[in-house]
């Protein structure tokens, strides 16, 4: 194992060589180096790390000065790069003012070394008291725990203290999460936790001593907190598809962009559901997740075709599941009774829109029913969003989906469907999802109807997505076939 002990440092004169002296060499496992890291300090804190002299056991020692001051986080995300980039094992984070005990190197070494955890945290908060005793300010010690509750309330984590700076990480999971997005400044050690969570990665804690000494703190504590908990409400809002943060937008193996809404009354999903018939023939068109089509078959004996460029789910009688690409021409399907473009026609540019509609019409005249979902682009939340923040927030789901090539509303919903030459039966707003959102059931029970009372009155307003049944207007050529002749 090889390990790289990072060492962050801003005007440390005063304390880096004794860091450097405080090392256990003798205790510390596999092979490694040191990297001090000076962020363009005005002191000798460079001079004084390269003029140390080592013990005849001790990890080889390179010591860098940034061109220009990085922050807190700037620093560590050199380091970090320098590790993955040497090809290091693992990274630990030591800093330069002496603030964490050089002596916990290899407990915090350790859990990495015999694979137990893709990050070690040294936790001053597993032992309350010894804080206090340590020499934690009062009120540090209150507002740490206080900040970290809400942190692991917004996150749905169990860490004991989120604000330590005594770190160790895989260099395997430094590579899997984008830590280079993160902010420079203090508040890049909530975010990179956060990136950590969503990766799947696991987090051990180790009991460390707590010391305050004559170190001089750097943080503003009112910024810096306001920080943490806003980077956890970025991240919240990012997993709802209420704004995006690209930095937290990892998508992990077998975690997918879009999730089943059969579940809730009243979504597109069970709206188009209520819609077909039993025992009727269906195609689905991008129906590749396999959601609506399993219930159809299960739950009304349907007889269903999925077509889509990715299949994700696994074939079952009374299925048909076809590869294709809905930008290119439709092979022949066979008869049915209701074609579904469920959130589909969205990530088609304009032009290849018109083409398909063209094509169902052309290939099935008679067609019963389509059914058709869209994002309604005019919904007024999303609208006072942009005009408050001038921010069209793209995403991973949602309305502004970062997928989505053309944006509706009802009245280029109902533009697009005339000139295909479709007539619409039926066009209705839907609420909101708000039981995909992490919220508390009290709160959906409130917001549900509220938005369904909404809907109702001002759809054009408050309509989230567009269903719509619409058939094909008979053709020329359809028309003539059926014609009588009395000559």
């Amino acid at each position: 194992m090889k390990t790289l002990i990072l060492i962050v440092a801003y005007e440390a004169e005063n304390h880096i060589q004794s860091v450097l002296s405080r090392i256990p060499w003798s205790r510390l496992k596999g092979q490694g180096q040191v990297l001090v890291l000076d962020d363009a300090s005005s002191d000798k804190t460079s001079d004084l790390a390269a003029t140390w002299t080592p013990p005849k056991n001790a990890w080889p020692i390179q010591v860098l000065k940034n061109p220009v001051n990085l922050g807190y986080g700037g620093n560590q995300k050199i380091g970090y790069g320098y590790a993955i980039r040497h090809n290091f094992d693992h990274v630990v984070l030591l800093h330069g003012d002496g603030q964490y005990a050089p002596e916990f190197l290899p407990e915090m070494m350790d859990p990495l070394i015999k694979k137990q955890g893709d990050a070690v945290f040294g936790s001053r908060m597993m032992n309350r008291r010894s804080a206090l005793s340590g020499g934690m300010p009062f009120y540090k010690w209150v507002g740490n725990q206080i900040v970290t509750s809400l942190e692991n309330r917004i996150l749905g984590a169990s860490l004991s203290e989120f604000h330590t700076g005594y770190r160790a990480y895989s260099c395997a999971l430094l590579r899997r999460i984008p830590f280079e997005l993160n902010t420079n400044n203090f508040h890049f050690d909530t975010e990179i936790i956060i990136q950590i969570m969503k990766s799947g990665g696991s987090i051990r804690e180790i009991s460390i001593p707590t010391y305050y000494g004559s170190e001089i703190c750097r943080v503003n504590g009112w910024k810096y907190c306001w920080g943490c908990l806003k980077s956890c409400l970025e991240s919240w809002c990012t997993d709802a598809g209420i704004f995006y943060a690209r930095r937290f937008d990892i998508i992990t193996k077998g975690d997918g962009r879009y999730v089943s809404k059969l579940h809730l009354n009243g979504s597109s999903h069970s709206e188009a559901i209520k819609q077909v018939e039993p025992e009727s023939r269906v195609i689905d068109l991008g129906g590749g997740n396999g959601w609506i089509g399993k219930h159809l078959v299960q739950e009304k004996d349907c007889q269903v075709t999925i077509l889509d460029e990715e299949i994700h789910t696994d074939p079952i009688p009374g299925i048909t599941l076809q590869t294709h690409d809905l930008n290119k021409p439709l092979p022949p399907l066979g008869p049915t009774e209701v074609i579904l473009l469920l959130d589909v026609l969205e990530h088609l540019d304009r032009r290849r829109q018109r083409e398909l509609l063209g094509e169902i019409r052309t290939a099935y005249p008679q067609l019963p029913k389509l059914l058709i979902t869209v994002p309604n682009t005019s919904f007024l939340p999303l609208r006072i969003v942009f005009l408050l923040t001038g921010r069209l927030n793209y995403g991973r789901r949602g309305i502004l989906d970062e997928t989505h090539r053309f944006l509706f509303s009802r009245h280029s919903l109902k533009e697009l469907l005339n000139d295909s030459m479709f007539s619409i039966t039926s066009l209705k707003g839907l609420p909101p999802p708000f039981g995909l959102l992490p919220l508390p059931e009290w709160v959906t029970s409130i917001l549900g109807p509220l938005a369904n009372s909404l809907v109702g009155f001002f759809p054009g307003l408050f309509a989230y997505q567009w269903i719509c049944v619409s058939t094909p207007m008979p053709s020329g050529d359809s028309l003539l076939g059926r014609t009588k002749s009395f000559t």
